[in-house]
Formats: C-alpha cells, sequence, structure tokens
C-alpha cells in the first residue's frame, strides 16, 4: 500500500505528490520511476540527474562528452569523446609522419609539402569548427533541458534556482 501523506484522494480525485503520479482515471496513485520510496524513512528520494550538473559539465568538459556521460548518455558522449580524441590522433599521429616521410622539408619549391601541410591546416580548423558547434549544442540542449537521461528520466529541473 502507499504511504497517505504523499495522497490525497478526497472528492473522488487523488491529488499525488513528489514519488508518486495519478493514474489515468486519477482513482489511485502510482510509483513514478524516477523516484524511489524508501518505506523506513518514509520519505522520497529523486533519482533524476541534476540539470545544473550537465550544464556545467557541458559549460566546462562538452568536448570529452562529459556531461552525456553524467546522464548515462553514453553513445553520444562516447562520439564526442572520440571526435576529440580521434581526429588529433590521427592527423598528427598517422599522416603527418606519413607526410614527412615522403616529402622533403628543406626544398622551398616542393608543392607536396605545401599541400599536406594545407590538408593538417584545413583538418585542424574543421575539427575546431566542429568541436565548437557541438560545445554550442550541448550549451543550449542542457540549459533548456531538451535531453532526457539515459534512464528516460528528465533531469531535475534547477538551473534557474
Amino acid at each position: 500500500s502507499l504511504p497517505t501523506k504523499y495522497i490525497n484522494c478526497s472528492s473522488q480525485k487523488c491529488v499525488c505528490s513528489d514519488c508518486f503520479y495519478a493514474t489515468n482515471s486519477y482513482k489511485s496513485c502510482a510509483y513514478q520511476r524516477c523516484w524511489e520510496y524508501n518505506k523506513t524513512t518514509q520519505t522520497c528520494n529523486d533519482l533524476r540527474k541534476d540539470q545544473r550538473t550537465a550544464f556545467l559539465l557541458s559549460l566546462f568538459l562538452s568536448a570529452l562528452g562529459a556531461a552525456n556521460f553524467y546522464i548515462e548518455q553514453n553513445l553520444i558522449g562516447g562520439f564526442q569523446l572520440a571526435i576529440f580524441l580521434g581526429i588529433p590522433i590521427l592527423v598528427c599521429g598517422l599522416l603527418l609522419p606519413i607526410a614527412y616521410y615522403y616529402i622533403d622539408c628543406d626544398d622551398d619549391n616542393d608543392d607536396d609539402a605545401k599541400r599536406i601541410l594545407c590538408i593538417f591546416n584545413v583538418s585542424c580548423v574543421v575539427w575546431i569548427l566542429l568541436i565548437m558547434m557541438w560545445w554550442a549544442a550541448d550549451i543550449v540542449t542542457f540549459a533548456e533541458d531538451l535531453r532526457m537521461s539515459g534512464d528516460g528520466c528528465p533531469l531535475r529541473h534547477n538551473l534557474g534556482n
């Protein structure tokens, strides 16, 4: 049975609070999955992730996917981390050593060297723009509370408090 201190069923309609919600007919209350009722202490514990924490993580550590890992959106967070680390490792760790092996850096007339440096510069600019766009999108997403956590629960609204 549900605790009566969280349920008010008068005039044939139930008003439920905290960890309960009114059923379709409003004649009973049921547990919400984003809340946990502790029978021992008779209190409701909010299991939702913090919007403020997600926003701050997106503001300072968005490129690492920290906010998405925090709200258990691990696929999105992993993709962000892969882009942040993968592109520099690919360009600096693999492509540049191969390019420098094939080009003569001492030859001022070497068009291959100029082409390789141009590709490197363009890839760095594209990488930086991609990180910045994702950072801006994350800030808006978490400021406006547009993303659910991985368990399907909405974030706890506490950014303006």
